[in-house]
């Protein structure tokens, strides 16, 4: 589970990165999206080849659950290890350092973030469930005479 919630992590902050940069405009439109398309193929990629390589059950349903647990970890720890620093320093500091205008787009940045995570984890489970089910067809079709 480890290893799912690292890729999960990695995907969180390229696609909060991507998003950073596009929001800067230091990626032209064109270039945002391709970069997004781009990443999310590979880290579903990346994903997939993970919860494939892990030791322990091979039945699609505990593939994914526990793609599942990963990605809750992630959706639950992910958010509180970075906006928990954000708002005590919002507490900390007095209103007219402006640090509210910092809190609120790493707000958008990650609730997007996590939107594309959770979009990346449904591609990379029906990844799984196609191909679980395509490779039992398969064997279908050789066992009959």
């Amino acid at each position: 589970m480890l290893r799912l919630a690292g890729t999960n992590a990695l995907a969180i902050v390229t696609f909060a990165l991507i998003y950073a940069a596009g929001g800067s405009r230091w990626l032209t439109q064109g270039a945002f999206l391709a970069s997004l398309a781009v990443f999310f193929v590979s880290l579903t990629a990346l994903w997939v080849y993970v919860e494939r390589t892990r030791p322990g059950a091979r039945d699609v349903l505990s593939r994914i659950g526990h793609g599942v647990l990963a990605l809750v970890a992630v959706v639950i720890a992910l958010p509180a290890l970075v906006l928990t620093p954000l708002f005590a320093l919002q507490e900390a500091l007095p209103p007219d350092a402006g640090f509210a205008d910092v809190v609120r787009p790493v707000m958008v940045l990650l609730l997007l973030a996590l939107l594309l995570l959770i979009a990346m984890n449904v591609a990379g489970t029906v990844v799984l469930a196609v191909s679980g089910l395509r490779s039992r067809l398969s064997r279908g079709r050789g066992a009959a005479p």
